[in-house]
């Protein structure tokens, strides 16, 4: 039961989702944004660097900085998905423990 609920999770969480408001203080809207900027932020900087407004040198860091960041964005998503797995797993536990001895007659 929990294997299949695991599944088929991203599916139910994207149906539901879509009927809520977005919450623009959530942990993932958050690094949706800085997402979005360290992307931006390597565009502009190879834009400047084509068109000459920008030195190699500075480009070389700039790109570093904003790849940097799109990483450490990157394992926060994956860490945050990773905490609601388990936080998930954690409540189905709970629910089947709790099943479990509600059947039992014990509580």
């Amino acid at each position: 039961m929990v294997p299949a609920l695991l599944i088929l999770y991203p599916f139910i969480k994207s149906v539901s989702s879509s009927y809520k408001p977005v919450d623009e203080s959530s942990l993932f809207a958050e690094l949706e944004r800085r997402w979005e900027s360290a992307i931006d932020g390597l565009r502009s900087a190879e834009l400047e660097l084509e068109i000459g407004n920008l030195e190699e040198t500075d480009y070389e860091w700039l790109k570093a900085t904003y790849t940097r960041e799109a990483v450490l964005v990157l394992k926060a998503m994956d860490l945050a998905e990773h905490d609601e797995i388990s936080l998930l797993e954690s409540i189905f536990s709970d629910l089947q423990t709790e099943q479990f001895e509600h059947g039992r007659g014990t509580k």
